[in-house]
């Protein structure tokens, strides 16, 4: 049913264009919006491109120092509409958090921390707060809501805006996304859009629903109707399906059994289109058919990639075994702190650092599919992930790699789906700082030895300055990248033009006579080692609780408020400070460390006796770099190098909600504070944020 007339509130008539036409301007507005996306990442491109020009101009004439600062009058207007919008964008409000709940478990008071509430970006608050208000006004444009005789043709009105969302929902849904090509956005960032696209959809078809059965309900015949109309009966099992689809599609539900989540959403939404199908009009079918072609698009597009990839008869001459079926043969190593390393000799296929891949082992975890960040570089012709242990199929591999030490070198045959992730180039930054939140190194250490690349290949690069700071619960876990960190350092230690300055924070573990036994290179764990590291897991001897320390909280728990001062202290008074170890009261006694270990002369050094204060760090290959007992200050530590920027910095961040969620507020504060490109001179911030978190 159209319409061309309404009634006003007043009581006049005005004609409107028909139902279709509004779906048709919403679409509009959507397409208006892609594009700005595609603009934005246009004139990122651009700038990436004339500040690598720049660096070379400056390599050879010395006459554009400074290419990451903004030159022109155009440039500079431009940096500071970003800076504005970006403080815009970033900004969430602080986390609602209970704080540290008393406990009286045990002989001694303790604290457990509650969880929580992560609120999301003000720009992804402001683009679905657009989105609902041009819906709600495309619904109400022209309507006198308060007579009777409009509300069935409202209802079939706003179905049309309901079937209108429809294919957008499904745009934003794919693996290989045509909106993230066309605007150099990851799928993953544009889930949590695609989400909230089909709650507003639901909020648009409840309000359908609603007004018809407002209007049978003045004649009591909602009952009857849906007896004798099998059409509104569909309608009816559409809108039930829907409200399941976005109810299960909250975190809490999401996250509890995610395969299984992913099949049923995938059956719901099938449900839906049928229903959606039956029941809307013939000339409305546009809207159904495109999302169905949508979806087999993106299907037929992964379905290619991966057997292109995965097929050993794509790949002639590359593989030892013609005869093997497919082409990524995985081992499997067991890592410190409960962690898993999957290595992939010779890949297929290449990536960029920061990307990541699904991966499934079906003879091990079967019918699963999880993804995990490479950790390596297309050049070093091995493609690698460290996979965190958590509950189901991740481990089983640890399992398989802990208990089955012998057949280490025994490969499993793996499926590899990708790569996926976007990452703007870092080498277009004049600073880059890094912060990675345990798991969260598996992120950053591939940029960090890209842009080490870059430099020792003698690429075009911007950057003068890259800081690592890496936050780890326990020391153990700086053997999963010790190796590569240390490689870094000694690569531009023999550079010029390149300066990388790296911490790391231990906020739950002894910085020193942790292990009897050093680990082998990589971090990898052999023989007797994994067997008890396995039986150590199985008796439950991991840390899981902190515990007091001297007072009413943890002290590696504290945050280091100004590294140089620690530093300076420690090498002035040459004392070492007793710390908590922040070790279960199981335990044995906390022994004496110092606050601060400084790892200046560690490599090289494994031959010191296993009980010296700075044996366990020597024997993890640790670089030159500070270890420190407690928390980053990371408002201090970023002030710090931005103070000293020459121009546009990059912060990225991976690790845990919490992290993710002050590094935001940092950013943000100190964009304000400096008033970046607003008069001061102060150079422009770009944040990119990974979470752990779907």
């Amino acid at each position: 049913m159209s319409h061309s007339m309404h009634g006003s509130g007043g009581g006049e008539l005005f004609p409107i264009p028909g139902d279709p036409y509004f779906a048709k301007i919403y679409w509009m507005f959507v397409g208006g919006a892609i594009g700005v996306g595609v603009l934005v990442h246009l004139g990122e491109l651009l700038l990436y491109r004339q500040r690598l020009v720049d660096a070379l101009i400056s390599a050879a004439s010395r006459a554009l120092p400074e290419p990451a600062r903004p030159k022109n009058f155009l440039v500079r207007w431009y940096a500071t509409l970003t800076a504005t919008a970006r403080e815009a964008i970033y900004y969430t409000a602080p986390l609602i958090d209970a704080g540290r709940i008393p406990s009286s478990a045990g002989s001694r008071a303790s604290w457990k921390k509650a969880l929580p509430l992560n609120l999301p970006q003000l720009g992804c608050v402001l683009l679905i707060a657009a989105n609902l208000s041009l819906l709600l006004s495309l619904v109400f444009y022209g309507w006198d809501v308060e007579n009777r005789w409009n509300w069935e043709a409202l209802a079939v009105h706003t179905g049309w805006i309901t079937l209108a969302q429809l294919p957008l929902v499904f745009l934003l849904a794919g693996k290989r996304n045509l909106i993230g090509y066309a605007t150099g956005t990851s799928y993953e960032r544009l889930n949590w859009i695609h989400r909230w696209v089909a709650r507003c959809m639901f909020i648009t078809a409840t309000i359908h629903l609603s007004y018809f059965l407002r209007t049978w309900a003045q004649y009591d015949y909602i009952e009857r109707k849906f007896e004798i109309d099998i059409i509104s009966r569909r309608g009816l099992c559409a809108w039930c399906v829907l409200l399941w689809i976005v109810l299960s599609s909250f975190a809490p539900i999401r996250g509890w059994r995610y395969e299984l989540f992913v099949i049923q959403h995938v059956i719901s939404f099938i449900a839906f289109v049928v229903m959606v199908r039956l029941h809307t009009p013939s000339n409305a079918h546009i809207y159904v058919w495109v999302p169905v072609a949508i979806f087999f698009l993106d299907r037929a597009l992964r379905i290619i990639y991966m057997l292109y990839t995965n097929l050993a008869i794509f790949h002639p001459g590359r593989l030892g075994k013609p005869s093997r079926p497919f082409t990524c043969n995985a081992t499997f190593h067991a890592l410190s702190d409960k962690a898993t390393k999957v290595v992939i000799l010779d890949p297929p296929f290449g990536w960029r650092p920061g990307q990541h891949a699904f991966v499934s082992c079906h003879s091990l975890v079967p019918l699963q599919s999880h993804p995990f960040t490479i950790t390596t570089l297309p050049s070093d012709n091995s493609l690698e992930f460290v996979i965190r242990t958590q509950k189901g199929g991740t481990g089983k591999l640890f399992d398989y790699a802990c208990v089955l030490p012998v057949n280490k070198d025994k490969s499993k045959t793996v499926i590899i789906d990708g790569p996926y992730g976007q990452v703007r180039p870092l080498e277009q930054f004049d600073t880059v700082f890094l912060l990675a939140g345990g798991a969260g190194s598996t992120f950053i250490i591939p940029l960090l030895r890209d842009l080490v690349r870059l430099k020792r290949e003698s690429k075009p690069m911007v950057t003068r300055k890259v800081r690592l700071v890496w936050v780890v619960r326990s020391s153990t876990q700086i053997s999963w990248f010790a190796k590569e960190i240390a490689d870094a350092m000694a690569t531009l230690g023999r550079l010029d033009g390149l300066v990388l300055e790296t911490s790391v924070y231990v906020t739950c573990g002894v910085l020193s006579a942790l292990s009897s036994s050093s680990p082998s290179k990589n971090g990898l764990i052999d023989g007797e080692d994994s067997r008890a590291m396995y039986a150590e897991k199985a008796q439950g001897a991991a840390v899981e609780e902190s515990e007091l320390c001297g007072g009413d909280r943890c002290c590696c728990q504290e945050v280091l408020e100004d590294e140089d001062a620690i530093i300076e202290a420690n090498k002035a008074d040459g004392e070492k400070k007793q710390v908590c170890c922040c070790c279960s009261q199981s335990t044995v006694p906390h022994p004496k460390i110092p606050k601060t270990t400084t790892n200046t002369d560690l490599v090289g050094a494994q031959t010191q006796d296993s009980t010296s204060e700075n044996s366990f760090a020597a024997s993890l290959y640790l670089p030159p770099t500070h270890v420190f007992s407690g928390r980053p200050a990371i408002k201090a530590l970023l002030n710090k190098e931005l103070e000293k920027a020459l121009g546009e910095s990059a912060v990225v961040a991976c690790g845990p909600a919490e992290l993710i969620q002050k590094t935001r507020q940092v950013v943000v504060a100190l964009s304000d504070e400096r008033a970046v490109h607003k008069g001061t001179g102060a150079q422009g911030i770009y944040l990119h944020t990974e979470s752990f978190s779907w």
